[in-house]
């Protein structure tokens, strides 16, 4: 059976579906049960704050720089913190699966986690935040 999701092309945007599809799909692989925990509890609050706006929204990873300067206009609008760690251990299990290659889901996700994998190890920051979205694509898994 087919299944199909919604997805953002960008890189630093994630939907509802794409959140769901790492809780499920990748958060299982964590090997570290103490990184398994921390990332669990941020996908959780990443996809709890989507929740009433699936199909409007997304979460922004944007850089804490430019956080810092819009929550003074706008104020503290973050979902939850996000640690390299967290994001290091999901990336990490695109390793573990099968046929990783040939399936597209797994090629889109493993771009965009990489992309913000690479962004965190360069020593910067991100502060997820929801934004609204229209530009969504439909992808079959």
């Amino acid at each position: 059976m087919t299944r199909e999701i919604s997805i953002i092309k960008k890189d630093e945007a994630y939907t509802y579906d794409e959140v769901r599809f790492l809780e499920e799909k990748l958060l299982p692989f964590v090997v570290d049960e103490k990184q398994k925990s921390a990332a669990g509890k941020m996908l959780r609050a990443l996809k709890l704050s989507l929740e009433n706006q699936k199909k409007s929204s997304a979460v922004f990873f944007m850089p804490q720089n430019t956080f810092n300067i819009f929550s003074l206009i706008q104020g503290d609008n973050s979902i939850c913190k996000i640690t390299k760690e967290n994001i290091e251990a999901l990336y990490n299990t695109f390793d573990f699966i099968d046929d990783c290659d040939n399936k597209p889901i797994y090629k889109h996700l493993y771009k965009k986690v990489q992309t913000l994998n690479e962004y965190l190890q360069q020593g910067n920051a991100v502060t997820p935040t929801v934004i609204a979205a229209d530009n969504f694509s439909v992808m079959e898994i």
